[in-house]
């Protein structure tokens, strides 16, 4: 009788392909579910750094023209006074706050959320006759304003 238990295989092998489909299958669940979790974040991020860039843009463009506003009144013999620019910021992006640094010695706008490097977008803007003030500002602010200071020579974000 202890021959014919110990020979008897067909109990197993039922047994033990349960467990190892069972197995797989929770495996191959908990990879998709991981891989869909790391893809969202990813997406993100990857909306992040757009709206990072347009908003980026769109600062160093009127970086720009004030600059460029300032250059053409003094070669035409004008004086210039001091003048506001609006800058439509979002309070969050992708349901994120976030970061904006003005870096006087890279001339680069810096965009970040929660210091991750994933996030990060720098942005290069070009100035000639004006400097701009650093500064670094977080979002949750009404409105921020660049300001050309006449007194200074320099434009500053508020």
């Amino acid at each position: 009788m202890i021959q014919r238990f110990k020979d008897d295989e067909r109990a197993v092998s039922i047994s033990v392909g349960f467990i190892l489909t069972l197995s797989i299958t929770v495996i191959t669940m908990m990879v998709v579910i991981s891989s869909f979790y790391t893809m969202m974040d990813r997406a993100e991020q990857t909306i992040m750094r757009d709206e990072f860039e347009i908003h980026g843009n769109d600062m160093a463009l009127q970086i720009s023209n004030i600059d460029t506003a300032v250059q053409i009144t003094r070669n035409a013999g004008g004086e210039v006074g001091s003048f506001f620019f609006k800058l439509p910021l979002p309070d969050e992006i992708a349901g994120q706050q976030y970061s904006m640094e003005l870096s006087n010695q890279t001339n680069e706008i810096i965009f970040e959320s929660h210091g991750k490097e994933a996030t990060r977008v720098k942005v290069p803007y070009n100035v000639h006759e004006t400097e701009v003030a650093s500064v670094k500002l977080f979002s949750g602010s009404d409105e921020f304003m660049l300001y050309y200071n006449p007194a200074s020579n320099m434009i500053e974000i508020y």
